[in-house]
């Protein structure tokens, strides 16, 4: 008869594996460090009456090798000290053992010392490299007004307190499709969700076969936006069930996945954005004959800049070493063949003479912000003109760096009735779904 774990006890055998598979090179030598763990005196806090962990070795061989992608994301990073006001019931581990169980309504405290950390429940000290928070009963763990699935680990890296959430990889991708993607009305952006939920879920893959440091991923725009369970929808929840394991895969691999919010009528061949070699699947495609993402709300875009606000913009990007500098010109010098500008060249005139700058590609971007809200250049698809008062205007299409796949043009595509399938094909030409299982 087979033994059915706890939710804890599930929980936590899935956040040791890949202590496991880094640090042990045989089940054998894991079945013995699990009996160890469970096998240690438990301390108790706020709790009546102790727990014991045991399981038939068989079954637990079982458990152990059955299939589990987890997903290590960087949910903050802390100076020195983290302080924790729990706000369900969570049992405390350290590296070897389960240490405590708190109540609802504790406080845990986190101080990080040169690489170790220290964890104060009570009158209470705990020393290790890291602790974990596990759930109890099943329960969520609760953070910062946000919910999140599986466990966080509190490890001290330096003087800094990381805060990770590990999380089954499909749990995370749930975790981000609805704060990257617009969730639209009804289905009207279903066969887009999918899609997109295959690119979320490619791009996590990647991250964790690259198995860096301490996590795999942070929770913005470095990587993908991430709000744990409380960013969860039913119909992006929905798609990424319908999807489940199916990555996107070229010549036997995870394909290496960009995208963005909006194109503006052709993506971008990557090498002319990122460091990085051409790939066939990520070279500049047209977005329909009528672009697919003409229903963007930044599918055209207008910024107008004062010629003080244009020359701060410069000294702010560090382009110049002060503002004494009136605005002569303005030049696209070249564009790459899908609109975007290549080389922007300013022309100014100051107290000490004539100055050029040339600013390239994605750069542009980053040097040149918005006037009112300080953000990146909504893209490099534009053009510019100085006007006769010292403002200079810029009417630009699209929004993002247009790598990939383009977010509205999927949307675009979906409401015409186009499915998730064509969808990738269009915006990763050569490339094919294929599963984890396989391609990891």
């Amino acid at each position: 008869m087979r033994t059915t774990f706890s939710p804890y006890l599930k929980a936590f055998l899935k956040s040791i594996q890949p202590i496991f598979s880094v640090t042990y090179s045989s089940i054998l030598k894991a079945r013995i460090l699990f009996y160890l763990l469970f096998s240690a005196s438990i301390l108790l806090i706020n709790c009546a009456g102790s727990k014991r962990f045991t399981s038939d070795e068989k079954d637990y061989e079982e458990e152990y090798k059955s299939e589990f992608n987890s997903v290590r994301v960087l949910l903050d990073e802390k100076p020195n000290t983290l302080n924790i006001s729990l706000s369900n019931k969570i049992y405390l581990l350290n590296e070897e053992n389960k240490i405590a169980e708190i109540n609802k309504g504790n406080n845990i405290q986190f101080y990080a010392n040169s690489h170790t950390l220290i964890a104060k429940v009570g009158r209470k000290n705990f020393t290790g490299k890291y602790f974990q928070l596990v759930p109890a009963d099943g329960e969520l763990i609760k953070l910062d007004g946000k919910t999140y699935k599986g466990i966080l680990r509190i490890a001290a890296f330096g003087n800094f307190v990381d805060i990770v959430n590990f999380i089954n990889l499909e749990d995370y991708v749930k975790g981000v499709i609805a704060k990257e993607l617009p969730l639209g009305n009804g289905n009207e952006n279903y066969e887009a969700l999918k899609a997109f939920t295959i690119c979320v879920r490619t791009y996590a893959l990647k991250k964790m076969n690259e198995g860096n440091g301490l996590f795999d991923i942070f929770t913005d725009t470095r990587d993908q936006v991430y709000g744990g369970q409380s960013a969860e929808e039913l119909i992006s929840n929905k798609a990424v069930d319908a999807t489940e394991g199916i990555i996107l895969v070229y010549n036997g691999k995870p394909a290496t996945i960009y995208y963005h919010s909006t194109c503006g009528g052709f993506s971008e061949n990557v090498e002319n954005v990122f460091p990085q070699s051409h790939l066939p699947y990520l070279s500049s495609v047209e977005d329909g004959g009528e672009p697919y993402c003409n229903i963007s709300p930044r599918f055209e875009w207008k910024e107008v800049y004062t010629e003080l606000q244009f020359i701060k913009q410069l000294y702010n990007a560090k382009l110049i070493n002060n503002k004494n500098y009136n605005i002569d010109d303005i030049r696209i010098e070249s564009r790459f063949e899908s609109g975007r500008v290549n080389d922007l060249k300013i022309i100014l005139d100051g107290r000490s003479g004539r100055k050029e700058i040339h600013l390239y590609g994605n750069e542009i971007r980053s040097k040149i912000r918005t006037p009112k809200r300080n953000l990146s250049l909504w893209s490099t698809m534009f053009n510019v003109k100085v006007i006769g008062n010292g403002n200079i205007i810029f009417n630009g299409n699209g929004f993002g760096h247009g790598v990939g796949l383009c977010q509205w043009g999927a949307i675009g595509q979906s409401r015409r009735g186009i499915d998730y399938k064509n969808i990738l094909e269009h915006y990763y030409p050569g490339t094919v779904l294929g599963r984890i299982d396989d391609k990891s």
